[in-house]
């Protein structure tokens, strides 16, 4: 999870914004996107995609934050390596 939070605050960062303008660009709380950024919460799908969306991320930046999303639940359901992609 703090791998994922770090990308994305870098990521808003390189954008120009704040947690707050993020927030209110993706539809979600401003606790919403402090907890994901800090490591502390792993955002469903949509919040995912509203944030990618509000980053005007390009599709591979938001294909590799999106995999950063689900590499805790690969990690602890087996070795990494043997998963193939499914998101």
């Amino acid at each position: 999870m703090e791998v994922l939070g770090a990308r994305l605050r870098v990521l808003r960062a390189e954008a120009g914004l704040s947690g707050a303008a993020l927030a209110q660009g993706a539809g979600v709380g401003q606790p919403t996107v402090s907890k994901v950024e800090n490591g502390r919460m792993v955002p469903s799908s949509d919040v995912l995609e509203r944030l990618a969306h509000a980053l005007l991320l390009d599709e591979a930046t938001a294909r590799e934050v999106r995999d950063l999303s689900v590499w805790p639940l690969m990690t602890s359901y087996g070795r990494p390596d043997s998963w193939t992609r499914c998101v």
